[in-house]
Order: structure tokens, then sequence, then C-alpha cells
């Protein structure tokens, strides 16, 4: 059975544990008004409202914890749209120049398209950059060698 994230049997076993957590508390609401000595109507009322307010505070968390996740898969996907168009404007660039006839012109612009590459990786997905850039990669090439 798949216990993943998102998966249904995971959803179902939510549904049950609330369904058990309302349950319990319907049932202690209504002992605890018997053992009060209030009537079996205004026990029946009490209890429903209480355990309404149970249910109510439960929705609430589960609705603002699905609000709060869409509202970061909508923060990953604006990343990542921005990050494509970072992306296929320096490859466009890079096209260009592998077919252009000038080597030195070439190599200039396949140089800044790989910068505007860097800079995307740097500043669009500041946590995720870890590995070193191609120029501190040639810099220690040429340093070492």
């Amino acid at each position: 059975m798949d216990w993943g994230k998102d998966s249904r049997a995971r959803v179902l076993l939510h549904c049950a544990g609330v369904l058990l957590l309302v349950a319990a508390a319907g049932f202690v609401f209504d002992y605890m008004l018997v053992q009060e000595g209030v009537k079996r109507v205004d026990i029946l009322i009490e209890s429903n409202a209480l355990t309404g307010i149970v249910t109510a505070v439960f929705f609430y968390y589960l609705t603002n914890y699905e609000r709060e996740r869409r509202k970061m898969v909508r923060q990953r996907l604006t990343t990542i749209a921005e990050m494509n168009h970072h992306i296929r404007n320096a490859l466009q660039v890079i096209t260009y120049a592998a077919s252009s006839q000038t080597r030195g012109d070439s190599v200039k612009l396949i140089g800044s398209s790989v910068e505007r590459i860097e800079w995307s990786l740097r500043e669009v997905l500041p946590g995720y950059a870890s590995a070193p850039s191609a120029s501190e990669e040639r810099h220690q090439i040429t340093h070492a060698g």
C-alpha cells in the first residue's frame, strides 16, 4: 500500500483519524454533560455544538494547510518559469554563436551566455546552486596548471 505524502491510503488514514477524534470528542462532551446533570435534550444540543466546533477547527487547520501548500507550489512554478526564460534565452545565444563565422565573437557570446545562466542559477535559485560556477572552474584550471 502506498503511504506517500499525497497517496489515497494516507488521506483515508487521516480521515479515519479525524473521525475517531471527533467521535471521541463527542463522547467526552456527552459524558461530561451527563456528569453535570444536564437534561437529555440539552446534552444533545450542547454536545453536538461542541463536536461541531471541534470539527470546524480541524477543517480550518486542514484547509489552511492545503492553501499554504498550494501557495508554495505556485511560487515554485513561478521560479521554474523564470529559470526557463533565462536559460532558454542564454541557450539561444549559444546556439547562434556556435553557428556564427567568427570564433572570437562566438567565444565572447558563449561566455556571456554561460555567465547569464550562472547568474540565473545564483539569483533565481539561491539555495539550489551549490556547484562552483564555470568562471570559478576556469580560474581554478588556469591557476592550477
